[in-house]
C-alpha cells in the first residue's frame, strides 16, 4: 500500500486541530510540514513550533521538510517533534554528516531533490537513507502543476534502489492529485504528499480515501 501524507501547507491554520482530525479520520499515514526560510526558496512558511504542536495533538507520524539554506541548524530544534526529516541535497555540503545528525535525533533521514537535480547526487548516500523525496514541482509554493519528466526520474531512482538491493523509499511531492498519483506510483513511488488535493477539498476524509484509491490503481 502506498503511503499518503497530508501537507498542512494548504490547511486552515486557524483551525489546525480540526484539520488534523479530518485527515486522521481518512487514515492518513503522516503529516507533512514544510519549513521555508525565504532564502533557499522564495517563500516563508510555518516555524519550528508547528511540528511540536502537531506532535502534541496527534499520534500520526510527523514529516518535516526543511527548505532552508542550512538544515544542520534546524535539525536539533526538531528533536521530539519530527519522526522524519527531509533536507535538500542542494542545501548541504556534507550529506553524510547531515544524515547522521538526523539519526542522532531519532528521526528518519530523507534527502529531497529539486526537479533539475540528478539522482546521482544521492548515489553514495542512498543506502543510508530512509527515503528520497522527489520534488515534482519547483519547491516553495503549493498548487503547482506536476512536472511530467519527473516520472522518468522516479523510475530511474527506483531501478537504482532495486538494483542495489536497498530498502530506501521514494516519496513524491508536488502536483499530486487523482490523475498524477497513479502515474507516480506506477513509476515507483512508495509515498505521496498532497496539499491542495487533500485540504483543498470540502470533505478531507473523502479526499484522502480517494487519493489512496487512485494511488493504488495501476494504470
Amino acid at each position: 500500500m502506498v503511503m499518503i501524507g497530508a501537507s498542512i501547507l494548504s490547511a486552515d491554520y486557524g483551525h489546525m486541530a480540526e484539520e488534523v482530525k479530518k485527515a486522521e479520520e481518512g487514515n492518513v499515514d503522516f503529516f507533512h510540514v514544510d519549513i521555508m526560510d525565504g532564502h533557499f526558496v522564495p517563500n516563508l512558511s510555518m516555524g519550528l513550533r508547528v511540528p511540536h504542536y502537531l506532535k502534541s495533538i496527534t499520534d500520526v507520524p510527523i514529516d518535516v521538510h526543511l527548505m532552508v539554506e542550512n538544515p544542520d541548524l534546524f535539525i536539533p530544534k526538531l528533536a521530539d517533534a519530527a519522526d522524519m526529516i527531509a533536507f535538500h541535497a542542494e542545501s548541504s555540503k556534507y550529506l553524510f554528516r547531515t544524515v547522521d545528525m538526523i539519526k542522532e535525533h531519532d528521526a528518519k533521514p530523507i534527502v529531497a531533490l529539486n526537479p533539475s537535480t540528478p539522482i546521482g547526487n544521492v548515489e553514495y548516500v542512498l543506502e543510508n537513507l530512509y527515503g528520497v523525496l522527489v520534488m515534482t514541482v519547483e519547491p516553495g509554493f503549493s498548487g503547482q502543476s506536476f512536472i511530467n519528466p519527473m516520472i522518468k526520474k522516479i523510475d530511474n531512482l527506483k531501478n537504482k534502489i532495486l538494483t542495489e538491493g536497498y530498502d530506501t523509499k521514494i516519496f513524491v511531492d508536488g502536483g499530486i492529485n487523482l490523475e498524477t498519483a497513479p502515474k507516480a506510483v506506477e513509476a515507483g513511488a512508495d509515498g505521496l504528499i498532497a496539499a491542495s488535493a487533500i485540504y483543498g477539498k470540502e470533505d478531507v476524509k473523502k479526499a484522502v480515501n480517494d487519493l489512496r484509491n487512485s494511488a493504488n490503481f495501476r494504470i
